[in-house]
């Protein structure tokens, strides 16, 4: 009886270890990071937060990065035993959408229209696996736009950043309601737009457009993009 105990307080741990798989874990783990940025303030008509002050204040402020540490649960591994490649597009999720509400918290807290941020494209480069139970960390941040389209470089890795297991470029287009607004246009109706930032995200969209493709992606692991965390 004893050992029977045992095993189902093991099979107990075991389901919990792996809490991101529950139904519905999804919608509580992406919403609890929206809520404070989006519709807490949205509700309360607070629409000047300490991440718009903070972020307004520094001249990168549009290329601070957010990051999450987390573990590969049993229920995200596959047959090979280590990380499921599907299950990495849920961390994105989770990890773009906190940057993006975060960097354009002013866009969407002061739209008369419900503006939104929809995904157009998402490449991702597996580079070294996460074996179950194992600690990761997931660190997103605007790399580059253009005229229409922005572009978010997010990272797995492991071993505090010294390990990079995969790298993902999210293609974004911003909405307010029906209209397409041009990245430059929502960074500076936030107040993080200037030459400086504009320089950069010009010199990293050519290495991902003239140095970077399907099959190479060793310019982006490589780059030295990192900032400040918000």
């Amino acid at each position: 009886m004893a050992v029977g105990n045992v095993f189902k307080w093991l099979f107990y741990l075991y389901l919990f270890s792996s809490y991101k798989s529950l139904p519905g874990a999804y919608f509580i783990r992406f919403y609890w990071h929206i809520f404070p940025l989006i519709f807490i303030p949205w509700f309360t008509g607070a629409k000047d937060s300490k991440i718009i002050r903070k972020l307004a204040n520094n001249k990168y402020g549009c290329f601070a990065n957010t990051n999450t540490d987390t573990y590969a649960s049993p229920f995200e591994c596959d047959f090979y035993f280590h990380k499921n490649n599907s299950t990495y597009f849920e961390e994105l999720d989770i990890s773009r959408g906190e940057l993006m509400g975060k960097i354009f918290q002013k866009l969407l807290l002061n739209s008369k229209r419900w503006p939104y941020i929809p995904v157009a494209n998402v490449f991702t480069n597996f580079l070294k696996e996460i074996k179950p139970f194992e600690r990761y960390s997931v660190t997103s941040v605007i790399l580059c736009w253009d005229q229409k389209w922005i572009y978010v470089m997010s990272r797995f890795t492991k071993h505090n950043g010294k390990v990079l297991c995969s790298l993902s470029l999210t293609k974004y287009v911003l909405k307010d309601g029906r209209k397409t607004i041009s990245p430059s246009v929502a960074l500076e109706s936030c107040g993080l737009y200037n030459e400086e930032v504009a320089k950069i995200a010009e010199k990293n969209m050519k290495l991902l457009t003239e140095q970077c493709g399907f099959h190479e992606t060793k310019p982006l692991e490589e780059l030295d993009h990192s900032f400040f965390q918000i």
